[in-house]
């Protein structure tokens, strides 16, 4: 199981690789360059961390020990700004109680992700339809969406009314029936090899250290 990500860990800067592996990749006599993408080609994250001091040092402390090495994974958000929606255009959905019943009033509970938006599809689908319903137009090209702990890269979006269609960038990774999708993405990664992400601790107080992670698939993909 993965464990979650430090909420008082926020990069400076971040680079988000999304898939970008490719098969196939030969030279005709003619010169022609043939490559087709991967079918289940992972993201990945880099991470700059500035002047981490205090309990931020020792949380970056425990979670590097927690990785032992390549061994386990962790939770991470996207950290991206460029996100679909903000926190007030999200609170339109809002939360009922786990009966679908409401406060007195009428009020919902806030919520930080869309709440009713989702997602039917079959694995290798590279075109997905989401109803965004109140929400409106949200989503365009070049945000990154997620279902459940997958990433992915919305590429093109085309809307008729509230509904989008959504073509993706990397293929659906599995089966998906009603799977909530959200404009705030976290993906399971690892460490690409057991020395990543050390800290070199300036005066002996605070650091600077940069982080690269790899996803990881945590349940079989077919």
């Amino acid at each position: 199981m993965p464990f979650e990500w430090p909420a008082n860990l926020v990069p400076v800067n971040i680079e988000v690789r999304p898939p970008r592996k490719t098969v196939g990749l030969n030279r005709s006599l003619s010169e022609f360059t043939q490559a087709i993408p991967s079918i289940r080609p992972p993201f990945g994250l880099s991470m700059e961390f500035s002047n981490l001091s205090g309990n931020e040092v020792l949380a970056y402390r425990a979670l590097l020990g927690s990785f032992e090495g390549r061994a386990n994974t962790v939770r991470v958000p996207l950290f991206d700004l460029w996100a679909a929606g903000t926190m007030a255009q999200l609170g339109v959905g809002g939360s009922p109680h786990s009966d679908g019943s409401t406060f007195s009033d009428g009020a919902l509970y806030l919520v930080d992700d869309l709440s009713g938006v989702v997602v039917t599809g079959v694995q290798g689908d590279r075109m997905i339809t989401a109803d965004f319903g109140d929400y409106g137009p949200l989503l365009q090209g070049g945000h990154y969406f997620g279902l459940g702990d997958h990433p992915y890269l919305a590429t093109g979006v085309w809307w008729e009314g509230s509904v989008a269609t959504i073509r993706c960038s990397r293929t659906l990774l599995s089966d998906y029936t009603a799977q909530p999708l959200k404009l705030r993405p976290t993906m399971i990664a690892g460490l690409p090899d057991d020395d990543t992400g050390q800290m070199a601790l300036k005066f002996g107080y605070y650091g600077s250290p940069t982080l690269d992670l790899e996803e990881r698939f945590d349940e079989p993909l077919f």
